[in-house]
C-alpha cells in the first residue's frame, strides 16, 4: 500500500492575489432558482438568510471534492441568546455522516460563543468568536487531499484529519441541521467564493513548527502524525470520534519528547461486521507500540430495535481484529465511551444529569467490555469519572469541557507510562 505523507506546511493554505478565479462568486453567478429557500432575498450586496431561509451553491462549482476552498463573509444584523447558524453545510439530506459545514454559535445556555467545524457529519472543537452586531467576519474552508483547515479572518482555527467523505450535494448557505435548532433571526452573507484545485490559500498569521505534524493518508482514512527525529521513541495511536479531539489537547503536549502520538480521528457510525479490513490498513501506516481506540457517540443509532447484542459485539470485534492484524507488536487498550448528559436545564447553570440515550451507551460499553475481556484487550474506564463529575459536561449532551479531557488524557498518559515502561 502506497500512503501520502503532505506536511502541514504544504497544507497550510493562503490568501494568493495571484490565484485562478473562483469556480464560483456570489457576487456574480445566479444562484438557481431550485437552490432558493424561503424568503432569502438580496438586500444592500447582500444575501439574507436566517430561520427557514438560506440559499445553495450548485454543485458544479466543486469538480473535484477533495481540493477547494471556500472563503464566505457573514455578519449579524441582530444577536439573539442560544441561536446559531450553519453557515456553511455541504452534508446529505437524510443526515448521512459525509461532508462538512460550519456552525457558528451564540448564547449563555452554553455559555458558548464559538463557531465549530463539521466533518462527515460531526461537530469537532469549538473556536472562540466575539460577535459583535454588524461586523463582517470572513470564514475560509480549504481542502486539500480530503483534509479540511478552518480559518476566521486569516487566523487558524484547526487543521483535522479525518479523511473527509465527499457527497453531491450543493453547498447550503445558513440551512438548519437539525429540527431543535433556534437559527439566527437573520445572517447578511455579503460575500461568497468557492475555489478549485488550483487555488492556494496561507495565512499569514499561521506560524510553521521547525519539525511538523502531517498527513498520512489512504483512500478512506487519514492520520495526523509527527516528524520523527527520533527512531527509538516509541509510537502511540489514539483512535476515536470528536471526543479524541478534545483530549488531544491535553494528550500531545504530555507525551511531547517521550512518545510519538499518531491521531486517527474516526468511528464507524453503522453495524459494520467487515470493517477490520479499513482499520487494519491504518493500524499498518506505522509500526504502533501501543494504540488507544474507542468508537464514541456515534454508535447511539446503536438501539435494541436497530442492533442486537450479537451485531454490536461482532462489529466491536472487527473493530479489534483490525487493530490487532494491522499492528499485531502493539498493545491495544480500549477506551470507554463516554456518557451521554442532559442539556444544560437553565442558563449559566452545570449539567446536572446523564442523557436519555444514556441507557444505550451503558448497553454498548457492557457489551464491548465482554468482546474486550474475551479478546484479551486491556480497558481504561473513563465512564465512570465522568459520569461522576456532570458538572465538567458541555451541556450539549455529548461533548465535554477541557477539565473533564484532561482526566481523559491523564488515564492515557498515565497507562502508557506504564506499559513503554516510561517516567
Amino acid at each position: 500500500m502506497k500512503y501520502v505523507i503532505t506536511p502541514l506546511f504544504a497544507l497550510g493554505f493562503a490568501a494568493n492575489l495571484f490565484a485562478q478565479a473562483p469556480l464560483w462568486d456570489l457576487s456574480k453567478d445566479q444562484i438557481p432558482a431550485e437552490l432558493l429557500h424561503g424568503a432569502t432575498r438580496a438586500a444592500n450586496g447582500a444575501m439574507i438568510v436566517g430561520g427557514d431561509h438560506y440559499f445553495g451553491v450548485p454543485t458544479t462549482a466543486f469538480p473535484d471534492q477533495k481540493n477547494f476552498t471556500i472563503q464566505v463573509t457573514v455578519s449579524f444584523p441582530e444577536l439573539t441568546e442560544d441561536t446559531s447558524l450553519n453557515v456553511l453545510l455541504k452534508q446529505h439530506a437524510d443526515g448521512e455522516d459525509t461532508g462538512l459545514g460550519l456552525t457558528c454559535m451564540y448564547g449563555k445556555t452554553n455559555n458558548w460563543k464559538v463557531y465549530r467545524p463539521i466533518i462527515n457529519g460531526m461537530h469537532i472543537g469549538a473556536n472562540g468568536i466575539k460577535y459583535e452586531p454588524n461586523t463582517p467576519y470572513t470564514f475560509t474552508v480549504a481542502v486539500r487531499g480530503g483534509s479540511v483547515a478552518y480559518y476566521l479572518n486569516d487566523a487558524p482555527g484547526g487543521k483535522h484529519f479525518t479523511l473527509l467523505l465527499p457527497n453531491d450535494e450543493p453547498l447550503w448557505i445558513g440551512k438548519k441541521l437539525l429540527p431543535r435548532e433556534k437559527p439566527f433571526p437573520a445572517a447578511e452573507i455579503s460575500a461568497l467564493k468557492v475555489y478549485g484545485a488550483d487555488f492556494e490559500y496561507k495565512s499569514p498569521k499561521e506560524k510553521f513548527s521547525a519539525e511538523p505534524r502531517a498527513a498520512i493518508a489512504a483512500k478512506k482514512w487519514m492520520l495526523d502524525a509527527p516528524t520523527i527525529v527520533d527512531p527509538n521513541r516509541p509510537k502511540l495511536l489514539f483512535y476515536g470520534d470528536s471526543i479524541s479531539g478534545g483530549y488531544r489537547q491535553h494528550l500531545l503536549p504530555a507525551l511531547e519528547g517521550k512518545v510519538y502520538a499518531y491521531h486517527w480521528i474516526h468511528f464507524v457510525g453503522g453495524i459494520d461486521p467487515k470493517v477490520d479490513s479499513l482499520i487494519a490498513e491504518a493500524a499498518a501506516a506505522a509500526k504502533f507500540d501501543i494504540i488507544f481506540f474507542n468508537n464514541g457517540l456515534h454508535s447511539l443509532s446503536w438501539t435494541p430495535e436497530k442492533a442486537t447484542d450479537e451485531q454490536i459485539a461482532d462489529t466491536t470485534r472487527a473493530i479489534v481484529r483490525g487493530f490487532k492484524t494491522g499492528a499485531p507488536q502493539a498493545k491495544l487498550i480500549w477506551i470507554t465511551t463516554t456518557p451521554h448528559t442532559a442539556r444544560r436545564a437553565e442558563p449559566d447553570k452545570p449539567v446536572d444529569a446523564l442523557g436519555d440515550k444514556n441507557v444505550i451507551v451503558q448497553r454498548i460499553n457492557r457489551i464491548a467490555e465482554q468482546v474486550m475481556k474475551e479478546d484479551g484487550v486491556e480497558t481504561i474506564d473513563v465512564y465512570t469519572p465522568l459520569a461522576a463529575k456532570l458538572e465538567l459536561a458541555a451541556g450539549d449532551e455529548y461533548h465535554w469541557s477541557s477539565p473533564a479531557y484532561k482526566i481523559i488524557s491523564d488515564a492515557i498518559v498515565t497507562k502508557s507510562m506504564e506499559v513503554l515502561k516510561l517516567k
